[in-house]
């Protein structure tokens, strides 16, 4: 059994032709045998594109198992809190899992942030300032704070992990933000000076959580945590007996080329590379 897995595509940010994009896709996971392909969210600034995308790329994929995330982009527009955590699209990953042969289950959950990763940890006001002003999330439909929403995912995936460790299952999960602040890329030698420090630092602390990190290390059933939302190259690390891989394809404009290739398809196929591995040799193996 083969899957795939991908994050931030961004395809309205890479102003990619979406309908070519569709089709090459379809078309390589036909190739490739693809049972299962997973996405982290990141496909569109709007939740009901993501959507129908999905939907799209399923018909022309019959028998092919399509499965999403949304990320912080897909949440600004065209979707409510209340959707976001209950949505009853047979596509939508959120806190949902799948079983994959007789021992393995893929756990799903779209993730947040609680600044745990900044030096502003202790200074949510701050730091929730800063983001109302800067930071897109600050149009996302939240009427709980980032804390508050870190602490509702936590409770999620621990009763997650908790029915699949009941029932024998190891774990591949699927998230979109960093569970490790190992994930992030050192400080840029372009951060220079007390106000580039600041600004470091609040990105920083949207970018994920540890307490996620911790929490899939002491279950003792994930092998494999993948997430997205970091672009550029972030290079598979283990910690904690769990292995982080980011399949973030990222976006490339004028200002800023986080692609590892000339083209997005390539980008998508080749780079960070599918999980060819995963089901194929595991699910015979045990």
């Amino acid at each position: 059994m083969k899957i795939a897995i991908s994050s931030d595509n961004h395809l309205d940010v890479n102003r990619v032709d979406v309908a070519a994009t569709m089709e090459a896709q379809a078309a390589w996971l036909k190739q490739q045998e693809v049972v299962h392909y997973f996405f982290l969210g990141d496909l569109f600034n709007d939740f009901t594109r993501t959507q129908s995308y999905f939907k799209e790329l399923a018909d022309q994929l019959p028998g092919v198992g399509i499965h999403y995330l949304a990320g912080n982009h897909d949440m600004i527009k065209g979707v409510s809190f209340a959707e976001i955590e209950e949505n009853d699209d047979p596509r939508y990953f959120h806190r949902r899992y799948l079983d994959l042969g007789a021992n393995w289950r893929v756990v799903g959950n779209n993730g947040w942030y609680n600044y745990d990763f900044s030096v502003y940890h202790d200074q949510p006001a701050e730091v929730a300032k800063w983001k109302r002003v800067y930071w897109l999330d600050s149009t996302i439909d939240q009427p709980i704070s980032d804390q508050a929403r870190e602490d509702l995912v936590l409770g999620q995936v621990a009763s997650q992990l908790t029915a699949a460790k009941r029932v024998g299952k190891r774990v591949l999960f699927l998230t979109h933000f960093a569970p490790r602040h190992q994930a992030l890329m050192v400080r840029p030698t372009k951060v220079k000076g007390p106000r580039m420090e600041r600004s470091f630092q609040m990105i920083r602390a949207l970018m994920g959580a540890d307490q996620l990190g911790d929490l899939l290390e002491a279950s003792g059933v994930v092998q494999t945590a993948y997430y997205g939302h970091l672009h550029g190259l972030h290079p598979t690390f283990t910690h904690g007996g769990v292995t982080y891989v980011n399949p973030a394809v990222g976006v490339n404009k004028k200002r800023m080329n986080e692609w590892q290739r000339p083209t997005f398809i390539h980008n998508w196929r080749e780079y960070p590379h599918f999980d060819k591995w995963g089901m194929n040799r595991l699910l015979k193996a045990r």
